[in-house]
């Protein structure tokens, strides 16, 4: 698919000291005079094509224009903010020892009709977060778990489908939607990039969520969800070379050693690879997940993410004194089983049940561990 964004990887990387194409997902389709025809949609889509046999190769990554090491790097903690929260909730959010936010953003906010981007959201967020030397992760939203659909008007009728969890989910292998996706956060790299407080853009958990009828209605496999999510995330670091690109996975159907396939492809663009739940006792996460963390701590920034249900997780080993996982708990799972230099909080503001914890009792930790895993 040699759209704008790979034309415009060749004019960046011209002057790197190599260059060497991506080849995952290759075909032709529409790039920034694409039309909003469904017609355009079916021949960018129709003329892609991939390979299940022939898997990624990292070799075939391409240079990033700025070192990994030059990019902005400012991890610690993170408080993720919900859709309602006001702006007097960020500023309260900004404790000793946060590093800054993590702001969610469905995808149709940010461009609420095709190829016309509505960032003002994004620079006020910026401006507030600058002006207390604080740093921001736009965090994009394509799913959702309630029955807004996340995804621009445009790609609702035939590249969004629900989900099992109620919500709506991007058709993410498609090549009509790689291609607007990266689109997006190419323009959102154009304008932000160079800004000082922004660490960088993430991209929603790996789990897309379908029953196996939708899959196979979207024609779904695990292979060409693997090459998908690689070129996406490629195309992420691309667009932000001077930020960070943060791929939450926890898991793909089909076949969860693509996980690893994917991490090693787009190590060397300097993705930082990480999930959305800290969970010491899931025996699915125990099992299925956990384990890259073990495998790429060292090769790629690892992060990982306090959703709500770590608030009220459940000790499954009786020698302990309290009822759930305490945040200290959690916190030295996190940073010494997981490795991560990275961690979100979200801001959970009651405690469910009531006996359990809120994000107010990780304030006492996150000072105290300002800095970790440097």
């Amino acid at each position: 698919m040699l759209d704008f964004i790979k034309q415009k990887r060749l004019i960046r990387n011209s002057a790197a000291l190599c260059l060497v194409l991506l080849v995952v997902s290759c075909g032709t389709g529409g790039g920034a005079n694409t039309k909003t025809s469904e017609s355009n949609a079916e021949r960018s889509e129709s003329n892609a094509e991939t390979s299940e046999s022939i898997p990624a190769s990292p070799s075939e990554n391409v240079a990033v224009a700025t070192p990994i090491a030059e990019k902005k790097y400012n991890p610690g903690h993170y408080i993720s903010m919900n859709p309602w929260d006001t702006d007097d909730n960020m500023l309260n959010a900004l404790r000793p020892g946060v590093a800054g936010l993590q702001i969610r953003y469905h995808w149709k906010w940010l461009e609420p009709n095709y190829n016309e981007y509505d960032f003002s959201a994004v620079e006020a967020d910026l401006d507030l977060l600058a002006a207390q030397n604080k740093q921001l992760i736009v965090f994009i939203e394509d799913k959702t778990f309630n029955g807004e659909i996340p995804t621009p008007l445009y790609l609702q009728a035939n590249y969004t489908a629900p989900n099992k969890a109620g919500g709506y989910t991007a058709i993410r292998w498609k090549p009509y939607v790689i291609e607007r996706f990266s689109k997006l956060i190419d323009e959102l790299g154009n304008r932000f990039d160079n800004h000082p407080a922004f660490e960088g853009v993430a991209i929603q958990e790996s789990a897309h969520g379908f029953t196996q009828s939708t899959l196979n209605a979207y024609g779904y496999t695990p292979a060409i969800y693997r090459d998908a999510l690689i070129e996406t995330l490629l195309n992420a670091a691309e667009s932000v070379p001077n930020s960070r690109a943060f791929w939450y996975m926890n898991f793909l159907p089909g076949n969860m050693s693509y996980i690893s396939d994917i991490a090693n492809a787009v190590a060397p663009a300097g993705v930082a690879m990480g999930g959305p739940d800290v969970l010491p006792d899931s025996h699915s996460l125990k099992t299925h997940t956990y384990p890259f963390y073990d495998e790429f701590n060292g090769k790629m920034t690892l992060f990982n993410s306090m959703q709500y249900n770590s608030y009220n997780h459940e000790h499954l080993d009786a020698s302990y004194s309290t009822t759930y996982w305490t945040m200290d708990e959690l916190f030295q799972f996190a940073r010494d089983e997981l490795h991560v230099s990275y961690l979100f909080w979200n801001r959970k503001a009651w405690a469910d049940p009531s006996d359990s914890y809120t994000w107010s009792d990780a304030l006492p930790v996150i000072s105290s561990n300002p800095v970790f895993n440097p």
